[in-house]
C-alpha cells in the first residue's frame, strides 16, 4: 500500500479518462463536478481510483435498461474535516440494502459480487465511509467520505 499527498481531482479525472470509452460505448454521459481549492488528502491513489471505477461501473450498469438520457454523474466537495464524493446515477429497480457492501452479495449475472466489499474496505482503510442511497425518482447515489488530515484547521 502506497500512500502519498494527492489531490483528489486528478484521482477522480484519471477514473474518468479510464472509464470514458465504456461510457461513450454505453451512450452514458460523464459529468463531473470537483469544487475548487480542495485540501491535498494521503492516499493510496490506485485504490481511490479502483473505488471510483467500480461505483461508475456500477452505475453505468444500473443505467442498461434506461431509455431516457443516461447522465452518471461525480461530485466532490469539502465538508467540515472529510471531502465527500458522490456518483451518482438514474438506474432502474435498484434496492439499497445494507449488505450489498458485503461480500458474494450481487444482483449481476456475471458478478462476484465483490466490488462493493472492496470498496468499502478500501474507504475505510483510508479512515472514510461509503454508503448508499435511492434518488427520487430513479437511480442510487454511492457516497464516499475521505478524512482531510491534520490541515482541517488551515
Amino acid at each position: 500500500e502506497k500512500r502519498s499527498e494527492a489531490a483528489l481531482e486528478s484521482v477522480v479525472i484519471e477514473a474518468r479518462n479510464l472509464m470514458a470509452e465504456e461510457a461513450s460505448r454505453r451512450n452514458v454521459r460523464l459529468d463531473v463536478d470537483i469544487d475548487g481549492e480542495l485540501p491535498l488528502l494521503t492516499l493510496d491513489r490506485v485504490q481511490i481510483q479502483q473505488v471510483l471505477v467500480n461505483l461508475m461501473r456500477n452505475g453505468m450498469e444500473a443505467m442498461e435498461t434506461v431509455f431516457d438520457e443516461k447522465v452518471l454523474s461525480v461530485r466532490a466537495r469539502r465538508i467540515a474535516d472529510v471531502i465527500e464524493t458522490e456518483i451518482s446515477d438514474r438506474g432502474l429497480g435498484f434496492t439499497i440494502f445494507e449488505r450489498m457492501f458485503e461480500p458474494f452479495q450481487t444482483t449481476k449475472a456475471q458478478g462476484m459480487g465483490m466490488g462493493l466489499a472492496i470498496s468499502r474496505s478500501i474507504v475505510e482503510s483510508h479512515g472514510g465511509r461509503l454508503w448508499a442511497r435511492k434518488n427520487e425518482p430513479q437511480g442510487a447515489t454511492f457516497i464516499f467520505t475521505l478524512p482531510v488530515e491534520g490541515k482541517a484547521a488551515s
